[in-house]
């Protein structure tokens, strides 16, 4: 007899989407078609009640799902390389590289981290997400959190849940940033290009914390603490200040690019992803308890960008 896998999932008030829309976006190694089905079944409740595919969540709510172990996933394995900084039984750490996109979606079915992390350890499909607690954008390089399995994964997500994890960036921005500060201005959807988002009033709260690291004339190389992990937060933030992150078209990146040398130019055309890296993660680790750091290298991208703005001299 087959074990059946129990997992939860808090979800916030979301009239705009149904039911079905929501899940798949929480468990996206999984068709639309497939988790109607549980649905119909009773396979997933919402407060301990049965549901309809269709339904919306007016109020904050806990989604139940119940999965038969080894049920066939709706993604393939696929061998990637990966850089895994931090491993055991419970927990791994990997480095992602900017271009791979985290997990699947829509347009991504495959060379996702997902789909790496199943072909390298195959008893992840039995974790939601193939373990992956959290995610960074595609053109994002950096550390991610994979739980083993789903005790660790359940650990995992709450102290993500109650902030327990910290996690610090490194980002190159245009101009020059006049001080350390924090930002908190609220975040939501664009209502126009909903592949943006934007500060709002009515958004989520968001909180980023700002150093300075080196400045150039024409830009500033900094350290970002996350203190809420909203989608696009730090490149919204920065942007919001006046200062978009190299090669960071969605936010403004492409109206600065006037002010840099045909060399910094055509390396950053050359290499189309952001100059953003998540390089230190901070947590405990899930089953003994005892606190996990890992600090990543600068990646070589940032070096070749640092030396081209060096032309300019440092302020």
């Amino acid at each position: 007899m087959k074990n059946i896998n129990f997992y939860k999932i808090e979800i916030e008030p979301d009239k705009n989407r149904r039911l079905d829309q929501i899940i798949a976006s929480e468990l996206p190694e999984y068709s639309r078609s497939r988790i109607k089905h549980w649905i119909i079944n009773n396979n997933i409740t919402i407060n301990g009640k049965s549901c309809s595919p269709k339904d919306k969540i007016s109020s904050k709510s806990t989604i139940e799902i119940k999965i038969l172990e080894n049920e066939e996933l709706d993604i393939k394995p696929q061998k990637i390389d990966l850089e895994i900084l931090f491993e055991d039984k419970d927990l791994l750490i990997v480095n992602k590289k900017s271009g791979m996109v985290t997990h699947t979606a829509p347009g991504h079915y495959d060379s996702t981290l997902q789909n790496a992390l199943l072909y390298h350890y195959p008893d992840l499909k039995n974790v939601p997400r193939a373990g992956i607690i959290h995610r960074l954008d595609k053109n994002t390089s950096g550390l991610i959190i994979i739980a083993r399995n789903l005790i660790s994964h359940n650990l995992l997500v709450n102290q993500m849940k109650n902030k327990l994890i910290k996690k610090k960036y490194i980002a190159l921005v245009t101009g020059l940033v006049e001080k350390n500060q924090i930002i908190k201005n609220k975040i939501s959807r664009h209502r126009i290009n909903r592949l943006k988002m934007c500060i709002s009033d009515s958004g989520k709260e968001s909180i980023s914390k700002i150093k300075i690291i080196e400045r150039f004339e024409k830009a500033s190389f900094l350290d970002i603490e996350l203190v809420t992990g909203r989608t696009h937060q730090i490149r919204v933030h920065l942007s919001s200040l006046g200062h978009p992150i190299f090669g960071d078209d969605l936010y403004g990146f492409k109206k600065n690019a006037h002010n840099y040398n045909k060399k910094l130019l055509n390396f950053l055309n050359s290499y189309p992803y952001h100059a953003l890296h998540a390089q230190y993660l901070s947590l405990n680790h899930p089953i003994t308890k005892k606190k996990v750091i890992i600090n990543s290298e600068t990646p070589e991208s940032f070096v070749t960008i640092k030396s081209l703005l060096n032309n300019y001299g440092k302020s």
